[in-house]
């Protein structure tokens, strides 16, 4: 990677200052991407910035040519006074990264020293393998598991039934015990009463967060809901909101919220009702997303990072993600960690 510099081939720029050169070629670059993320799309970084996200992405050109978009959230309180950055949405962002032409390598301190004091640091997690090939890294790493349907996407399940008989027999009996118990199963992979629906899951997770422990969840911060409520409406191929419903008359038994990025569905949101725990009702929900995924276009489901035993029992495929910091050399760096440590003894003081 070439010197950097602020005006040439470097600029940073909030989501409403990009050209449309600019947003044509983010949309470009991460439509080439063999795993298309949504929370790498120009689409979701700019919901987040709408719903009160202090959020800039450094563009970097190749000669007239913009090549790589690094979009980053600025830290709340003194640690982004020191210049200390997040990505995107923070605990609401499935992944992190650059969305940049293929050859592209990055020297991050050099980028991060060629903003000038503006971007100090970056802590980060949700870093996926893939974004080792433009020289990017981090340290502490974890599990990330996914779904891949196979061709054609509709065998999926009749493909599982082979290679794993017993998991598609228990989740088929529990639901044939559900119908005979509660009454008849219907499926919506869109809700068709979104408003309501979005409300009962939002809801629903608080209380499993509350009963689990999790006082600090994503959803107890009103900026969090309003971002899933944007995205809920949200129709862009990029990063389309979807949420799908069982139930069993007007009852709900399960529900998912997740992004969709043309081929590929994150999951992101499952919830279901705690009344009819022993159904399986997760597993029965993720049968009928299967069934109804070919038909919808959809290829791969993205279960996102951690490896428990829900998310293996349909997983065919683990990669890694890693978390880490990023800093400037000097005594810029050296201030934004300090700072960084000084929030993190705080927090656990508080908490």
């Amino acid at each position: 990677m070439k010197s950097l510099i602020i005006g040439e081939n470097l600029f940073i720029r909030r989501t409403d200052e990009l050209t449309e050169e600019e947003a044509a070629a983010w949309d470009a670059l991460l439509l080439q991407d063999d795993l298309r993320r949504a929370f790498m799309s120009r689409h979701y970084i700019r919901t987040v910035a709408e719903t009160g996200g202090d959020v800039v992405v450094l563009i970097l050109y190749d000669g007239r040519v913009p090549c790589g978009f690094l979009p980053l959230q600025k830290a709340a309180g003194m640690r982004g006074a020191a210049g200390v950055y997040e990505p995107v949405g923070d605990v609401m962002a499935d992944y992190f990264g650059i969305v940049a032409s293929n050859g592209l390598t990055i020297n991050i301190a050099q980028l991060l020293a060629a903003t000038r004091g503006r971007v100090n640091a970056v802590f980060f997690s949700h870093l996926d393998e893939t974004q080792a090939r433009f020289g990017l890294s981090g340290t502490e790493t974890r599990a990330g598991l996914r779904t891949w349907l196979g061709t054609p996407a509709g065998d999926y399940w009749i493909n599982l039934r082979k290679s794993d008989k017993k998991l598609v027999y228990d989740t088929e009996r529990r639901e044939k015990k559900l119908i005979n118990e509660v009454g008849p199963v219907t499926f919506e992979w869109s809700s068709q009463n979104p408003a309501h629906d979005m409300a009962w899951l939002i809801e629903s997770k608080k209380t499993q967060y509350t009963r689990t422990g999790k006082a600090q969840a994503p959803l107890f911060d009103s900026q969090n809901v309003d971002l899933l409520n944007r995205l809920l409406r949200s129709q862009e191929k990029d990063c389309q909101g979807v949420l799908s419903i069982l139930r069993c008359g007007e009852e709900i038994i399960a529900v998912h919220f997740g992004l969709r990025c043309h081929d590929m569905l994150h999951v992101w949101f499952p919830v279901y009702n705690p009344k009819y725990s022993s159904y399986s009702p997760g597993r029965i929900l993720f049968k009928h997303l299967f069934l109804a995924a070919a038909a919808e276009g959809i290829q791969v489901f993205d279960r996102g990072e951690g490896d428990t035993q829900a998310k293996r029992d349909f997983a065919n495929e683990t990669h890694t993600f890693s978390r880490g910091l990023w800093h400037v050399p000097g005594w810029r760096g050296l201030f934004a960690r300090g700072v960084l440590s000084a929030s993190w003894r705080m927090n656990r003081w508080l908490g």
